[in-house]
Order: C-alpha cells, then sequence, then structure tokens
C-alpha cells in the first residue's frame, strides 16, 4: 500500500471511530409523556370543580384549575383543594419593600444621592422596623458619595466591620472604602 493511500485510510478509521464514540455518547432524545386520558383527567378534579360551574366572578382559579379561597376565610372546605399561596397583605408588602431596595441598589448603583436620600426617606416612613439595618447602609453610603473622605471612610469602616450579614457591604466598600 502507498504511504498517501495509508494515511487516507487511517484519516477514514479516525473520522469513523470518531462519529461512532459520538453517536454512542449523544444525549439521547426524550419521549414525551403521553397526554392524560378521560378517566384519569376525571380522577384529578375537585368535586367542587367537577360539580356546578359556578360564574367567573364568583370563583377565581389557579393555574392548575383548583379554587382559589378567599383570602381571610375561616377554614378551607375539608377534602376539596385550595391554592397553596394566597397573596396576602404581608406579601404585598415584601414585595414593596423588596421593590424599594431595587430601586435603592439602582440609584447606588448610579450614584444618584439625590434620589437615593428621597427613595432613603421613602423606605423609612414605610419600614421604620428595619430589621436588616438597610436605612443606616444607605445613609452611609449616601454621605460618602456626597463628601467622600476620612469623616465618612470611619463610620463606613465601622459599618462594614460589624454588621457582617448585611447585602449592603459590597457597596460600602466600593462606594465608601476603595475611593481614594
Amino acid at each position: 500500500m502507498a504511504p498517501k493511500t495509508g494515511r487516507i485510510v487511517g484519516s477514514v478509521l479516525v473520522a469513523g471511530v470518531a462519529w461512532l464514540g459520538f453517536m454512542a455518547l449523544r444525549p439521547s432524545a426524550k419521549v414525551p409523556e403521553p397526554e392524560p386520558t378521560k378517566a384519569e383527567l376525571r380522577l384529578v378534579e375537585s368535586p367542587r370543580v367537577a360539580g356546578r360551574a359556578p360564574p367567573q366572578a364568583e370563583l377565581e382559579l389557579a393555574s392548575a384549575a383548583v379554587p382559589i379561597e378567599a383570602v381571610g376565610s375561616a377554614s378551607p372546605p375539608a377534602n376539596e383543594p385550595v391554592h397553596p399561596h394566597p397573596i396576602t397583605p404581608r406579601h404585598e408588602r415584601i414585595y414593596r419593600e423588596n421593590q424599594l431596595t431595587f430601586s435603592l441598589d439602582s440609584a447606588v448603583d448610579v450614584e444618584d444621592v439625590p434620589g437615593i436620600r428621597r427613595l432613603l426617606a421613602i423606605y423609612r416612613q414605610e419600614f421604620p422596623e428595619d430589621s436588616l439595618v438597610l436605612q443606616q447602609g444607605y445613609e452611609l453610603i449616601a454621605n460618602c458619595l456626597e463628601q467622600p473622605g476620612a469623616t465618612t471612610r470611619a463610620p463606613a469602616q465601622r459599618f462594614y466591620d460589624t454588621e457582617l450579614a448585611s447585602t449592603l457591604r459590597r457597596h460600602v466598600r466600593r462606594h465608601c472604602l476603595e475611593k481614594p
């Protein structure tokens, strides 16, 4: 066999082995799950949903056609599914706090001191308890951005050293401790 023919045969063999390896190691296609039959669907339906169909205004349905119980209902009906996570005033309060902190973080990112102070005033008014010590941290950051120097660096360093679980440590470090 000529040297050129040997190289061609060797290349074909290497390519064939590589192709077989690829075919053996490639992820297999997932087989779609069969659609449930009507009999199986009847087993899943709630008696309240399977019975009479109330007007839409009377009953709100979750994504799985499970009735959502009204907020503050005394107790859910026995043996009937209920929506597992109704939106309560507590949930709305958490959402509002998250919305304010995200806005404050955005104002810090663009170094908007008047915006930080304005949002911080709203945050103080709506969430005076401040269990996460966010108000102090945002105040320090606003002070550092407004008046960088030794007078704002010392309180920022104290906050950074003591509030180890604070989500604002990285902002304090970036805007108060790393700037000259």
